[in-house]
């Protein structure tokens, strides 16, 4: 429909500017891609981030709660571990998994080795191992041990000074060694802790969590974490001193 104005002659209605058309078009447009693309940056980020889990989880002091799930999943949700049984080694088959899952890259952010097997019963038992690889001495090793058929207070100590430490950076390495020991009295002289070295490496000092053996002590993680943050400070010093 036309309108006339007062000179007689009909005009055609003013059209809206295509300039303003585009911004009211463009604006949200442009804010929908510029929020999709910072939420998929966030998103990318936290993926990068996740890569490496020893970035992703911060070294601490060992923690109550993670001391408690350790030595509660060892006395109790494992079952009793013990040589002379079916049920007993199954047990330890199991605890050594745990031992393994709690180390590995996905956890605390190890690479877990495993050392030749010991024979008992048809089956071969491992020794396993992780490591904080020195920065001036590499070749120079501190064992820091317990024993799988053992303390679970000690296996307990144990996973929890290897996370306390892991993000530290020391002389030489430290090795955290998981064992049977049972099986290496059994072997007399023909086998020890010292075969976890490799060629080139010479041996420091072998640390064990003093005061957590067998015994009829409940342990928990409060009776557990000042010992732990103990021995933790013991291998500091004598990665330290070296």
């Amino acid at each position: 429909m036309r309108t006339e104005y007062g000179d007689g002659l009909p005009r055609e209605p003013a059209r809206p500017n295509p300039a303003w058309k585009a911004v009211m078009v463009g604006v949200p447009a442009f804010l929908f891609l510029s929020t999709g693309f910072a939420l998929w940056i966030w998103w990318k980020k936290s993926q990068d981030d996740s890569v490496d889990p020893r970035l992703a989880l911060a070294s601490v002091a060992a923690e109550v709660e993670e001391l408690e799930d350790s030595v509660s999943k060892l006395s109790k949700v494992l079952g009793s571990r013990g040589w002379a049984s079916g049920e007993g080694r199954r047990n330890m088959r199991r605890a050594v998994a745990l031992i393994e899952g709690t180390l590995s890259p996905q956890n605390y952010g190890f690479s877990v080795k495993q050392g030749e097997g010991l024979p008992h019963e048809g089956d071969q038992w491992p020794t396993v191992w992780v490591d904080l690889v020195g920065e001036s001495a590499p070749s120079r090793v501190i064992l820091v041990c317990a024993a799988y058929d053992g303390s679970d207070a000690a296996v307990a100590v144990v996973l929890a000074v290897a996370r306390d430490l892991r993000d530290e950076s020391f002389g030489p390495s430290v090795r955290f060694v998981f064992y049977p020991s049972e099986l290496y009295q059994k072997q007399d002289a023909t086998k020890s802790l010292l075969d976890v070295l490799g060629k080139g490496e010479s041996h420091l000092a072998t640390l064990v969590p003093d005061g957590l053996g067998k015994s009829a002590v409940s342990w928990n993680g409060v009776r557990l974490k000042p010992m732990a943050d103990a021995f933790a400070d013991l291998v500091r010093r004598k990665a330290g001193d070296q």
